[in-house]
């Protein structure tokens, strides 16, 4: 099939790519690079600041690329908001995209208006969130940060309900989005498909977890309160006040993405989110490397993929710090069990997350 794949988001649909093209589809990315990340596309969607970028863009998507965008079995748009422009002008792209391809799929894998409602909302689907715990909407909601009101507002909202009616369906990346969508869009055909991961072809360093560790703590500059990186920096800082000695804390900040990868080679533990319930992007590629990643591992998300024995991460509870603390420092305190978790690491992600495995759940959904 020819399959274009249109906005990307942490490398996701250019990692989606390779599992496609190594199936015999002829795939093409075109993306802003995710922005600073820089990832690879074969057609360049980036925009300069302002109105005026705005503009070009919508010129340069009616001019240059408008023979680009058409002829394509398939087309998996990374979010409603797959292109840097306002929704008027996204609604007009999005009946063009339908009316000149085959099927038109969304990869749900990041923030829009239905998910917002959906965690704000008297039933949201998760038991907690960024934007929700057991007492109601979250700190961080009510920041200007979460542009809560811009998500909800009739502008954006209203396009978001309209793109859902004109999508052929819905593959999702994470357990939480395809609660969401089963709550939100239950019309809607949706198949999970998991974050695609290159798995590397360098042997894994051997980690023995006895000797100081190294505990990476990147942080996306400007979404450390949304991810709960600063409360789980504040956790580490403690700890390494605790057990001085144990631990040497390192915390990049917004790192492009070829230069991300290479410096996870360097970390025995890396700090990627608090409110998560599945290894995101940053997790599993820590996980690929036979490193340990503390993140969302919650049994609900196991029991979603079927795995029975696997158990790789160390999993924060948002709702009780003072039990994840103490939890860490156990851990902290037995290589063998940081250990174990490491082994099984790379085991899990080519089960459940390498590029191959999880282009073939695009590829059974687009031939349902």
């Amino acid at each position: 099939m020819k399959v274009l794949l249109l906005g990307d988001a942490s490398n996701y649909h250019r990692a989606l790519a390779t599992g496609l093209s190594g199936l015999g589809h002829d795939v093409t990315v075109a993306s802003d690079g995710s922005r600073w990340m820089d990832t690879a596309r074969d057609i360049d969607l980036s925009r300069r600041p302002g109105k005026l970028g705005g503009a070009l863009l919508w010129l340069k998507l009616n001019t240059v690329l408008a023979s680009d965008l058409r002829g394509y079995d398939v087309v998996q748009l990374v979010s409603p908001s797959f292109v840097q422009l306002r929704p008027q002008r996204l609604i007009k792209l999005l009946r063009r995209l339908k009316r000149d391809n085959g099927a038109v799929y969304l990869t749900a894998l990041g923030t829009d208006s239905h998910l917002v409602h959906n965690l704000l909302g008297p039933r949201p689907a998760l038991a907690y969130s960024e934007w929700h715990n057991e007492h109601g909407p979250s700190a961080w909601s009510a920041t200007p940060a979460a542009e809560r009101d811009q998500w909800l507002a009739p502008e954006l909202a209203d396009y978001t309900d309209e793109f859902y009616s004109i999508v052929d369906g819905a593959v999702t990346a994470l357990y939480e989005y395809h609660r969401i969508a089963e709550v939100e869009t239950p019309q809607l055909p949706i198949a999970y498909g998991g974050i695609p991961i290159l798995i590397p072809d360098a042997r894994l360093r051997q980690r023995d977890f006895a000797a100081p560790l190294t505990v990476m703590m990147p942080a996306h500059r400007g979404r450390e309160a949304e991810k709960g990186a600063d409360v789980l920096r504040e956790l580490f800082m403690r700890l390494d006040s605790d057990l001085p000695g144990r631990l040497r804390l390192w915390q990049p900040e917004n790192v492009p993405y070829s230069q991300f990868t290479s410096l996870l080679d360097r970390a025995d533990i890396v700090v990627d989110q608090l409110y998560s319930y599945t290894p995101a992007t940053t997790a599993l590629l820590t996980m690929a490397r036979g490193a340990v990643a503390v993140t969302g591992g919650e049994e609900d998300f196991y029991r979603f993929i079927g795995e029975p024995t696997l158990r790789p991460i160390i999993n924060p509870d948002p709702r009780n710090i003072e039990d994840t603390y103490n939890n860490i420092s156990r851990l902290l305190a037995e290589p063998s069990e940081l250990a174990r978790m490491a082994a099984q690491a790379p085991e899990f992600v080519a089960r459940h997350n390498s590029a191959d495995v999880v282009a073939r759940r695009f590829e059974k959904f687009w031939l349902r």
